[in-house]
């Protein structure tokens, strides 16, 4: 049988995967993902047909979709966190007709599944029943002609959550791998290594940097969540060399005191990488000051505005920037009209991406409403790019305050705040104003042990910024409607202080 995977070429009882629930190598891995399409097909679907995933970051999750990508369909990643409507929702607008979850989500991915309609028969537990149904198929070469790709959804920041469709889905299986090598290499994934993996694998960075694995010959190390303390040891055990990290977790360490550090045997990390929400600057140059310039950031979607890299160095040299788009993408920032704007002047980012712009799944206005004539698409993101073709991102057009005719956007201002020792979390956004329009509203978590006043949080701000874009109050919350991946849905906080129409 040839391989799937040159990993499995060169070393096929290397270790491929590791995870609480155990280890698999190169070989085994492969074997696995054939019976999982195999076992895909004998549940009649097709190709392009839906089914859901629901489970924790596990040692599963791999040879899934690999299976998936073999079988030629589309798996739906649902994120765990979300209520038994909100999976309704999901399973509904994806059309997804059979269902594997994990015993820990089980009794919600029950209920979902039993309120659309799918019935019991046609839902496999991992933990459980899994293995069985799996290990009912052959491992022998499953033949694939078109390969499978997942049907995100986007995290629902503002509004309901949307199926993505990309246009660059289905190519074949040598198309796809050489795809997902090269995505490894403009994000500057080292070329071989161990990647530890504790971004939810339901969301798109998780999955982006899951294929790039499989491509830049990376053993993978998935855990469920992230321990500072633990990842530090575990990168000295396993000698990891890559991690991408959402900018919460970079907060999380870069608060951490200089001697956490030094106990550890840090010098394999050769690559963390950044996305998803941005990241204070503060935190992103105490990281590279601590462990040099690893730290690359990228910019991107489901939709495909993808990837925009930056280096430390380019960072450094250009501060604010997000880098300059992969050569298949082309960036461009027009005004509220339509017109093109010129090197330096803020308006909203639309990409023009070879094969073409993504369609939101069922839901051809949306699909439209992201379009300009000519095919250039947005994700409503405000930004500028320089003379020299660098992208700078100043904040989603939905986060935008305008205040008494000033433009204030949120994220310069969450840099500041979350900077203060005793936040642990933050948002910013524009509340009803009388005379101004909106006013500026700060919302923060605050460090376990730790204790700030609404007038201390506004005097910090004070010092450090203009006095127009500081909040002029603060509520206090026991944590901020944040996903794991790192977005936060800010709008359930904002809406509360806005009359419904």
């Amino acid at each position: 049988m040839s391989h799937l995977l040159t990993s499995t070429q060169r070393n096929p009882t290397g270790t491929a995967v590791i995870s609480s629930q155990g280890s698999i190598t190169w070989e085994e891995l492969e074997a696995r993902a054939h019976r999982v399409a195999y076992a895909l097909r004998a549940e009649e679907l097709q190709i392009g047909d839906r089914w859901a995933f629901l489970c924790d970051n596990r040692l599963e999750w791999p040879e899934l979709f690999l299976g998936n990508i073999l079988a030629g369909t589309k798996y739906v990643p649902l994120n765990w966190h979300l209520t038994v409507p909100e999976l309704v929702y999901l399973l509904q607008n994806s059309g997804a007709s059979f269902l594997i979850v994990d015993q820990k989500n089980e009794e919600n991915g029950r209920a979902a599944a039993t309120e659309v309609g799918i019935p019991t028969t046609r839902i496999i537990v991992v933990g459980d029943t899994y293995e069985a149904w799996r290990d009912a198929q052959p491992s022998t070469e499953f033949e694939c002609s078109v390969t499978g790709s997942a049907l995100l959804y986007t995290g629902g920041t503002t509004g309901p959550s949307k199926g993505v469709v990309r246009a660059d889905a289905g190519a074949p299986f040598s198309a796809w791998l050489a795809g997902v090598t090269n995505w490894g290499a403009f994000v500057r994934m080292p070329e071989e290594g161990v990647c530890y993996l504790a971004t939810p694998l339901y969301h798109a960075f998780g999955t982006g940097v899951l294929q790039a694995c499989f491509g830049r010959h990376h053993t993978l190390i998935i855990k469920e969540r992230f321990d500072v303390e633990q990842f530090l040891n575990d990168v000295e055990t396993y000698a990891v060399t890559s991690v991408p990290m959402v900018p919460t977790l970079m907060v999380r360490l870069a608060k951490c005191e200089d001697s956490l550090f030094t106990q550890h045997d840090l010098s394999s990390l050769k690559w963390i990488t950044h996305t998803a929400a941005p990241c204070p600057p503060w935190a992103k140059q105490r990281l590279i000051d601590l462990l040099g310039p690893i730290v690359v950031e990228f910019y991107g979607s489901s939709e495909g505005t993808g990837p925009v890299v930056c280096t430390s160095q380019e960072w450094m040299d250009r501060p604010g920037t997000v880098g300059k788009p992969a050569p298949i993408l082309k960036a461009s920032v027009v005004d509220d009209n339509g017109n093109d704007l010129p090197a330096g002047e803020i308006g909203t980012l639309y990409f023009l991406r070879e094969g073409g712009a993504p369609e939101y799944y069922g839901d051809a206005a949306k699909t439209n409403s992201s379009r300009l004539p000519d095919g250039r698409f947005t994700v409503g993101d405000l930004g500028y790019v320089d003379a020299d073709g660098f992208i700078y991102l100043v904040d989603r057009r939905v986060d935008l305050i305008l205040s008494g005719g000033s433009n204030i956007y949120p994220a310069e201002i969450e840099g500041v705040i979350s900077q203060h020792p005793a936040v642990k979390d933050v948002a910013v956004f524009g509340i009803p104003h009388a005379e101004f329009g909106q006013e500026v509203k700060a919302a923060i978590e605050v460090e376990p042990g730790q204790s700030v006043t609404e007038s201390e949080l506004i005097s910090w701000c004070k010092e450090r910024l203009a006095s127009f874009k500081c909040p002029k109050s603060v509520d206090f919350h026991e944590a901020l409607p944040r996903e794991a991946h790192g977005k936060l849905k800010k709008r359930y906080l904002r809406d509360a202080y806005w009359p419904t129409a």
